[in-house]
C-alpha cells in the first residue's frame, strides 16, 4: 500500500469520526436551552464548514496521481489540522460557557443563602444577638484558659 493510500484510509477514518461528532453536537444542541445557543450553533457551523473542506480535499487526493498527491499533501495537512483545531475551539468554548453558568449558579445560591440569613436575623433579632453573645463568651473563656 502506498503512502497516498495509507493517508487516504486514515483521512477517511478521521472524517467519519468528525462526521459522527458533528452529528452528536447537533443532537445535543437541539435540546440545549442556554442563552448562548446561537454562539454554539455558529461554532457548530464552523465545524461543519471545516469538515466539508476536508471532505473536498479527500476527494481531490483520491483522484490525484502519486505525484499530484505529494504536491497537495501540505495543503491537506493544513485542512485536517484546521478541523482538529475547530473541534478543540468548540470544546474550549463549551467548557468556558459551562464554567460561566456554574459561576452564575453559585453566585445565585450565595445570594439566596445571604437573603435567607438576613430574613432570619430580621425575624429573630434577640435570639441571634443572644446566640452571638453566648458564643463570644464561650470563645473568650476558652482563650483566657488557654493562656
Amino acid at each position: 500500500m502506498s503512502k497516498r493510500d495509507t493517508y487516504i484510509n486514515q483521512a477517511q477514518k478521521n472524517l467519519e469520526n468528525y462526521k459522527n461528532k458533528i452529528s452528536k453536537i447537533e443532537d445535543l444542541l437541539e435540546s440545549y436551552k442556554g442563552n448562548n445557543k446561537r454562539d454554539l450553533l455558529d461554532q457548530k457551523d464552523v465545524l461543519q464548514e471545516k469538515y466539508e473542506e476536508g471532505k473536498n480535499m479527500l476527494k481531490q487526493i483520491q483522484s490525484a496521481s502519486e505525484k499530484e498527491y505529494e504536491n497537495m499533501k501540505e495543503g491537506a495537512v493544513n485542512i485536517f489540522e484546521g478541523i482538529k483545531d475547530a473541534f478543540y475551539d468548540f470544546s474550549h468554548y463549551l467548557t468556558l460557557d459551562q464554567f460561566s453558568r456554574t459561576k452564575k449558579e453559585l453566585m445565585q445560591l450565595g445570594n439566596q443563602t445571604l437573603d435567607e440569613a438576613q430574613d432570619v436575623i430580621k425575624h429573630h433579632p434577640l435570639t441571634i444577638a443572644a446566640g452571638a453573645l453566648s458564643l463570644g463568651f464561650i470563645v473568650g473563656t476558652l482563650f483566657a484558659r488557654s493562656k
